[in-house]
């Protein structure tokens, strides 16, 4: 029985790479909620697949699977694909967070809180995965014999841990990481230099082909599975049809990634805080005045209302008091911190833009203590001068910006976040402004093209070329005067696309 096992074991490794390559295809190209769910069940069932053949080796020929033994599994399967998720899962990791359902205010509610949510999970990840690492014999000691209490397999695993064994783990992550970065690398710079649409799509076959391969290579050896002969052999001797042939059909549907239009989509060029190239001061009616004369399509700007409910134009949330403490502007009122700053009353800024002709996009900022009622007093107070040019508002603030557009619903109101998570496209708004490092071909085409999307903040030439490429309908730039002169071959400069590989291993 093992010696069977033992000889499939390197089809395994290419079929889970094809299953799990076809699972991304198939939630790219259906852009389900239910074929989101259904994948991750089976990814999980791959894994735990994967991971049961790779440890069956170590059982005896008699050896069964009792009930209890079977839900240890089981639970522990699920423990280890929640792990890998930040950690990639063979590419998985992007589609099914941009998948997970939240409502407005769920999303609203992360997004404000974001930096202690984000610190504190990451703090509590590192800890489960050091866990995780000092434990990683726990499967091999608990295949060699199936009788034995879990409680004794975890003390052995856990008397063969050290302090040296948990740094050589954490180096071969570090290791596979710098691995998969050179890999995506190294194809980029081939790309640029060859330039050619058919070796392009062979790279994304090769990426999506060998990097799953790669990480299953790391898996087992944190596992300590004695399987690395059987990897070499899969490296170094596989059968030329079925290599050749699993190339071929990730390749096929590694295409979808990025259809092959050559035209490039027209860009939509927003000027971000009112500024550029750092020429004015950010969020002023001075920005305003000095580059309105440029008839961009809009300029971003930012607004934060005051405890008695006035809008003035600032970007933080907080400001420094006469004690050099920071206080947020919603606990202030608009008289105390005319005291402590120079500030502009967002009113007179709309009035001059208006006057100037510039449409503006309108970030109403949000806090935890923003009053309820915010997007309504903003839609009365200002909605007839925003239809005017005409302006758009767009905010974390899903539920305010329904209020807005209740009142009034020819204002088109957008999402902004910079998480890129969850199933946003569900959400009823007019357009999106997304953070651009971690925007992924999955959550643009689950928004468009019903909807435009407008990456932020992108100030970097390869960037704005790359999102260009990608499909974006606009971009929030500091440097609006390079992205309007933005001039390339698409075709010469595919190899762009390739970073947003990384974002997907990664």
């Amino acid at each position: 029985m093992n010696k069977i096992i033992f000889q499939k074991f390197n089809f395994l490794f290419i079929s889970f790479t094809l299953l799990v390559t076809f699972l991304k295809w198939l939630m790219l190209v259906s852009n389900s909620d239910l074929i989101s769910v259904v994948s991750a069940l089976l990814s999980i069932g791959l894994l735990g697949s994967v991971i049961f053949l790779g440890a069956s080796k170590q059982l005896p020929d008699n050896s069964h699977f009792r009930f209890k033994s079977m839900l240890a599994f089981i639970l522990t399967i699920l423990g280890l694909w929640g792990l890998l998720l930040p950690l990639g899962l063979f590419g998985l990791s992007s589609y099914f967070i941009t998948a997970f359902p939240l409502s407005g205010n769920q999303f609203t509610w992360l997004t404000i809180n974001r930096y202690w949510i984000v610190g504190s999970l990451g703090i509590l990840y590192i800890a489960l995965l050091t866990i995780a690492l000092v434990m990683r014999r726990f499967f091999y000691y608990w295949f060699q014999n199936l009788d034995q209490r879990l409680l004794q397999v975890l003390k052995r695993a856990w008397r063969a841990s050290s302090l040296k064994d948990l740094l050589i783990s954490y180096t071969l992550i570090f290791t596979q990481i710098a691995l998969i970065a050179g890999l995506v690398g190294g194809l980029m710079l081939i790309n640029a230099l060859i330039n050619q649409r058919l070796f392009f799509i062979l790279s994304l076959g090769i990426i999506n082909l060998l990097i799953p391969l790669i990480e299953l290579d790391l898996l087992f050896k944190l596992l300590t599975f004695p399987v690395e002969e059987s990897i070499k052999r899969l490296k170094f001797s596989l059968r030329p049809a079925l290599g050749v042939g699993s190339l071929l059909l990730i390749t096929l549907m590694s295409n979808s990634w990025y259809p092959g239009s050559t035209a490039l989509s027209q860009q939509t060029i927003i000027v971000h805080r009112g500024v550029i190239n750092g020429n004015s001061i950010p969020n002023t009616i001075g920005s305003l005045k000095k580059n309105s004369r440029y008839h961009f399509p809009y300029i971003e700007m930012d607004v934060q209302e005051t405890k008695d409910h006035h809008f003035i134009c600032a970007h933080d949330d907080t400001i420094k008091t006469l004690h050099h403490r920071r206080q947020e502007i919603d606990h202030l009122k608009l008289a105390t911190i005319k005291k402590l700053h120079r500030t502009e009353l967002f009113g007179k800024y709309l009035k001059l833009a208006n006057r100037f002709k510039q449409p503006l996009i309108v970030e109403l900022k949000v806090t935890n203590d923003s009053d309820k009622e915010m997007g309504t007093r903003f839609a009365n107070q200002f909605g007839k001068q925003l239809l005017k040019q005409p302006s758009m508002v767009h905010s974390v603030g899903y539920n305010f910006l329904r209020q807005i557009k209740t009142r009034f619903p020819k204002i088109r109101i957008g999402l902004v976040t910079m998480l890129n998570f969850s199933r946003i496209a569900n959400y009823r708004v007019d357009f999106y402004t997304l953070q651009h490092t971690t925007l992924t071909p999955f959550l643009l085409r689950s928004i468009q093209p019903k909807r435009p999307v407008y990456a932020w903040t992108d100030d970097h030439i390869w960037s704005m070329k790359q999102l260009s490429l990608m499909g974006v309908g606009g971009q929030v730039t500091d440097r609006a005067f390079a992205l309007k002169k933005l001039q390339f071959l698409p075709q010469r400069n595919n190899w762009l696309l390739l970073l947003n590989l990384l974002t997907t291993y990664l």
